[in-house]
Order: C-alpha cells, then sequence, then structure tokens
C-alpha cells in the first residue's frame, strides 16, 4: 500500500493533461483527418483525378487553381492525352487541402505538448514522430504527381499514410489514459502490466490488425498490377475455384486475405466484448470494429456486384481503414496500464 500511495503522490504533480479539451480536440481532428484523408485519395484514385492538378505544390501553376474548362484546357501540360475536367480539379485540389490542414492541426497539437506538457515525454515524442511522418506523406504525394502516378509511390504513399492513423491513435491514448491513476502515475510508457485474460485478447487483436493492413494493402498492390477488376463475379473468381490467370491469382489472394482479417476481427471483437472489467470505450470500439468490418465484406463484394463502380472502390477502401483504426485502438487501449485500484485488488 506504501507503493500505491506514493504513486498517488507522483500522480498528483504531472500536468493533467487529459484536461486539455483544446490538445485532445486537436488530437482527434489528426485522426479524423487522415481518415478523411485517406478515403479521398481513393476518390482521386477511382475517378482518375491523381493528376488534377498535374504539378506540385501548386496546381497549375497557381495557389488557387482554375475550375473552368478553357482555362484548364489551355495550362493543362500532364501526361493526359485530354484534359482534366474540372471535378477532377477539386478533387485532387481537396484531397490536397485536406492534407495540408491536417498538418497544421499535428503542428499545432505537437507545440502544445513540447510547450505544456515536455513531462509527457511518451505523448510528446509519439506526437513528433506523426507529425515528421506526415510530412513524408506529404512530400511523396508530391512525388506522385511529378512521377505521373508512379503506382510503387502510391502504395507507399498509402502505407505510412496507415502507420500516421497509427501513431495518432497511439497519441489520443497516451493522453488520454491518465483518467485511470495507475501504479506509476501518469508519465511513464502508456503500456503496462497486461493480465492473462486480456493477453489472449491482445495477442488476437493485433494479428487482426496485422492481417488488416496486409489485406488492404494487398489490394492496392492488386490495383497497381491492374488486378483489381479482373474478378467480375464474387466470392470465386469467373466461378472457378482455382485462378486461371495470374491476375487472377493477385486479385483472389487479396480476397483470401481479407477474409482471414474478417474473421480475425470477428474472433478479437468476441473475446474483448466477452472480459470483465474493460472500459466503456473498449467494448465500444470492439463491437464497432465487428460491425464495420461486415460492412467492408459487402462494400468488397459490391465491387464486381456493380461492376466497379467508382463509389464501390472508394468505399472499399475507407471502410478498410476505419476496420484498421478500429483494430488499433482496441489493442492500444488494450495495453493501458492496469489502473491502480485494479494493483491494490491483487496486492
Amino acid at each position: 500500500m506504501e507503493i500505491i500511495e506514493s504513486a498517488s503522490d507522483l500522480s498528483t504533480k504531472t500536468s493533467p493533461i487529459w484536461k486539455d479539451k483544446l490538445l485532445i480536440t486537436l488530437l482527434v481532428i489528426a485522426i479524423i483527418g487522415v481518415i478523411l484523408q485517406i478515403t479521398l485519395g481513393g476518390v482521386v484514385r477511382v475517378t482518375g483525378s491523381g493528376d488534377g492538378c498535374p504539378d506540385w505544390p501548386t496546381c497549375f501553376g497557381q495557389i488557387f487553381p482554375p475550375l473552368d474548362q478553357p482555362t484548364i484546357d489551355r495550362l493543362y501540360n500532364g501526361p493526359r492525352t485530354t484534359t482534366p475536367r474540372p471535378h477532377n480539379v477539386i478533387l485532387e485540389y481537396g484531397h490536397r487541402s485536406v492534407g495540408t490542414l491536417l498538418g497544421l492541426a499535428i503542428i499545432a497539437a505537437v507545440v502544445r505538448v513540447w510547450v505544456k506538457y515536455r513531462s509527457s515525454r511518451v505523448v510528446a515524442w509519439l506526437a513528433t514522430a506523426e507529425l515528421i511522418l506526415i510530412f513524408i506523406v506529404g512530400m511523396l504525394g508530391g512525388a506522385v504527381v511529378l512521377n505521373d502516378l508512379d503506382p510503387a509511390i502510391r502504395t507507399l504513399h498509402l502505407f505510412l499514410a496507415e502507420i500516421v492513423a497509427l501513431l495518432g491513435i497511439l497519441v489520443l491514448v497516451a493522453a488520454t489514459y491518465g483518467r485511470e491513476k495507475t501504479l506509476m502515475g501518469s508519465t511513464p510508457w502508456i503500456w503496462g502490466r497486461v493480465s492473462y485474460e486480456h493477453r489472449t485478447a491482445l495477442q488476437i487483436s493485433a494479428l487482426a490488425a496485422v492481417f488488416t493492413l496486409v489485406a488492404l494493402l494487398s489490394g492496392s498492390y492488386a490495383v497497381w498490377r491492374e488486378a483489381g477488376a479482373i474478378c467480375a463475379s464474387w466470392p470465386l473468381c469467373g466461378g472457378d475455384f482455382i485462378p486461371q490467370s495470374t491476375f487472377a491469382w493477385i486479385h483472389m489472394i487479396h480476397r483470401f486475405l481479407s477474409f482471414v482479417s474478417i474473421l480475425l476481427v470477428l474472433y478479437a471483437g468476441h473475446k474483448v466484448w466477452r472480459l470483465p472489467n474493460i472500459s466503456g470505450a473498449l467494448r465500444f470500439v470492439a463491437i464497432a470494429s465487428a460491425i464495420i468490418v461486415i460492412a467492408q465484406m459487402l462494400m468488397g463484394a459490391a465491387n464486381p456486384w456493380t461492376s466497379f463502380s467508382e463509389w464501390a472502390r472508394a468505399g472499399h477502401l475507407s471502410l478498410a481503414t476505419l476496420v484498421w483504426v478500429h483494430m488499433v485502438f482496441v489493442v492500444a487501449l488494450l495495453l493501458r496500464p492496469v489502473p491502480r485500484r485494479e494493483l491494490a485488488k491483487s496486492n
């Protein structure tokens, strides 16, 4: 009990970072912003708007792009044989604008953390890592435009954007978990001792998160290899149990990875839901991940069912990102330190 009482003394000396509504709002905006950014990126891709702005960082050499067709026709010198339409310009410029606003929100959060809460080193360094990575993602976005939408750079761009989402979630959890005082106060590493019951759920959830990301990137790879729309039926490819071409194999491997990730997400949600004494936030995220992954499966099926319509393709990526985000939340929340009252019971 003496250790616990001294821990209480330590915790009272730490800055109440979780009470900073402005900082928490900025961190939430950063997570929402990166999800929106990835979604817009998918819309840009499926609508063929990637070169809606043929240069970077300006758009047609201007801060604000032209939106009338005659001006676009006159200024365009990109790789297309036909010039982009105004809606292509709006989508690409909107994608860039959201990225800029996202970067500004992260900069504001990093500055606030280092100025007011530098003793919370985990929060400070995670936020800084998120800022560095979003800068790299922005530079890669420019490289995509300047290299005629190179598919390899596009896939790397997507992967790092998903990692930005991961870092954003870790920062938010690190900044808010201090509501429950732990053995070591609220300044050490955000993750503490994991009970045996939680360990199994944690391992399954982590595996589900990894498979979700791998399945997501395999879909991007399939699009890169022009195998994204090769199978016009679902769940089999043209009714064949064994794929009949290299492109069909690429596509069906993506479907297989997606199926495995769906099973793992559902199982993880089940295991977490059955855990005793878990927070309402963890219970909500676990059930939400199960619901979203079912919606993601149906959206994947909607692609061949709708002849790979733009809305189905963009929605497929967006929902996959939401599943990834929710599974990262599950893992991060499971790894939070054991609350002080639970430690008192165990002692």
